[in-house]
This record gives structure tokens, C-alpha cells and sequence, in this order.
């Protein structure tokens, strides 16, 4: 790919500077080393996030393994819970098939969910009875300061201006209020070790690929204060993690389609554990009031 004198507005900081390749598709902002997917087409994002997308694309199974997401979403409740008592109006962008939203209207007094997809958004309002609905996060219609919390899970990687979203949300977030989000960490030990391979590398589902210290830039000066960054940990059934190998292809993914035909069904579909690589932030970020 020759990027060579390209001139783009960086997301981040803003500036527009020349960008240099990095890992391939990818490029690099030479000023703040934010690293991006650069495309000027118009991407379909409602065709691209179908049902195929959460069942053999890009998740093996979503429904199928919705125990282990309960299991995740719970430990996101329990991270969130450091930063600020549970309760008040929060709003989840990205909210897929409503898992969290299900178990977080236990503790929060108001939960509303919105996303591009259409399948999951309905399972989400129709069979979880849940206050969710399809579109565009920065262009809808939504009350200033009308939530306590807003959350992005594993959604941020997935925007083609992330900068618009997190601007979006101080608009929409009480004063003083929290934004929580998760997404990979290109700056951690395991991307740098595996470069162009490492995991959450797959354009154009992810397009934005944020460091601990671009993702603090990019919120400082959308109006944010960084309250904490962790690593996230997942919980994985046997049978996810083989049958995402198997998805990748392969050597490893002939093995543990060799694993997951030898094995009883029952059994991969039970036992499991937690990953944290220690790639996927988890950060909390409180609205600051603006500047006279």
C-alpha cells in the first residue's frame, strides 16, 4: 500500500499530517502515533454487522455463547463499580443482543441500548423486552445530559470517527458523568510481539486501533478526564476458543477442528476459564465541566 505524502486529519489530535504504513493496511499518524484503517469508501456498516456476523464471521456463535458474555458483562459491572456506585440512567452503544443491558437494569435505575445491527437490536427488544434501538450513535436525537453512564464494549475499534462518538457521548452524559469503554491495546506486550497477526487486527470491521496513550489523548481532548485504565479480562468457554481458532485457519485451526471433533460437545460447552492477555483495555473516563 503507498500512503507516501498523504495528508489526513488524525482523530486523535487532531492535526493533519502525513501518515507513514504500519502493520501492513494500516497507517500511522505521525504526530500523535495513532494507528487506523484508512478508507475514504462509504462503508455499509448495517450489511457489514448481518447476522452472519455473530455466527461464523467474526463471533463463532454470539446467541450460543451467551453464559460466557453474561459472565464478561458481569466482571464489566463489577470494574465499573470502582469508579462510581452503580445506579442512575446508562445508555450502552454497541449493546448487540442486549446481554449486558440485561444484567445491568438489575443495578442501574434506566438501561437503553442502541446499534447498527438490526437482528441483534430486536432479540434485544423483542425477546429481552429491553429499551434498544437501531442507528447511528452521533447523528440520533438524544436529550443533553440525559445519562449518569454511557458505555462503548468492544465498540470504539469498530467506528470509522471514533472522535464523533466519544463527543457525542459528553453531550449526552450529566455533568460529571462516566464513560466506559473497552477495546484492544496495540501498545500492549502481546500486539507489538505479534505484530500484523496479533488478534484484533482484522479491517474493516476494525478500523481504529488505540494505544493507552492515544486513547487518553483522544478523550483529554474530547473533554475527559481519565480516571483508570486496566486490562479486561474475558471469560471464554473451551468450545469458543477452539472453534475461533478453527475460524482463523491454518495449522492451528486444523488442530482444534481435530480437537472439537474428538471431544464430547457437552463438555467444550461447559468448561472454560478467564483469558486476559492483557491486550484489551478497560477505562473510565469522568465528563469534565467545560471551560468558562
Amino acid at each position: 500500500m503507498e500512503v507516501g505524502p498523504v495528508r489526513r486529519r488524525c482523530d486523535v489530535c487532531g492535526t493533519e499530517r502525513a501518515v507513514v504504513p504500519a502493520l501492513e493496511h494500516l497507517v500511522r499518524c505521525l504526530e500523535c502515533g495513532f494507528v487506523y484503517y484508512p478508507t475514504d469508501k462509504e462503508i455499509d456498516f448495517r450489511a457489514m454487522y448481518g447476522p452472519e456476523y455473530f455466527a461464523g464471521f467474526e463471533y463463532v456463535d454470539y446467541l450460543g455463547q451467551e453464559g460466557a458474555l453474561r459472565r464478561s458483562m458481569r466482571r464489566h459491572l463489577r470494574q465499573m463499580a470502582r469508579y462510581r456506585p452503580l445506579g442512575g440512567a446508562m445508555l450502552e452503544v454497541g449493546c448487540a443482543y442486549g446481554f449486558f443491558l440485561d444484567e445491568a437494569r438489575r443495578v442501574f435505575d434506566k438501561v437503553a441500548g442502541i446499534d447498527v445491527a438490526e437482528a441483534p437490536v430486536e432479540y434485544a427488544r423483542d425477546t429481552l423486552c429491553l429499551d434498544a434501538r437501531t442507528g447511528d450513535f452521533p447523528s440520533m436525537s438524544l436529550d443533553a445530559g440525559s445519562f449518569d453512564v454511557i458505555c462503548f464494549w468492544d465498540t470504539i475499534e469498530h467506528v470509522a470517527r471514533p472522535d464523533r462518538f466519544v463527543a457525542k457521548a459528553y453531550d449526552v452524559l450529566r455533568d460529571a458523568g462516566h464513560l466506559f469503554l473497552t477495546t484492544g491495546d496495540i501498545g500492549s506486550r502481546v500486539a507489538r510481539w505479534q505484530g500484523k497477526s496479533w488478534r484484533q487486527i482484522h479491517p474493516p470491521t476494525h478500523l481504529s486501533y488505540f494505544s493507552r496513550r492515544t486513547i487518553s489523548m483522544l478523550l483529554a481532548r474530547s473533554g475527559y478526564e481519565v480516571v483508570g485504565i486496566e486490562t479486561a479480562p474475558y471469560f471464554h468457554t473451551l468450545f469458543n476458543v477452539l472453534a475461533t481458532v478453527r475460524l482463523r485457519g491454518g495449522t492451528p485451526g486444523q488442530i482444534a477442528e481435530r480437537l472439537l471433533h474428538v471431544l464430547p460437545t457437552p463438555v467444550v460447552q461447559r468448561l472454560g476459564g478467564w483469558v486476559d492477555l492483557r491486550d484489551i483495555m478497560f477505562v473510565a473516563a469522568r465528563k469534565r465541566a467545560p471551560a468558562d
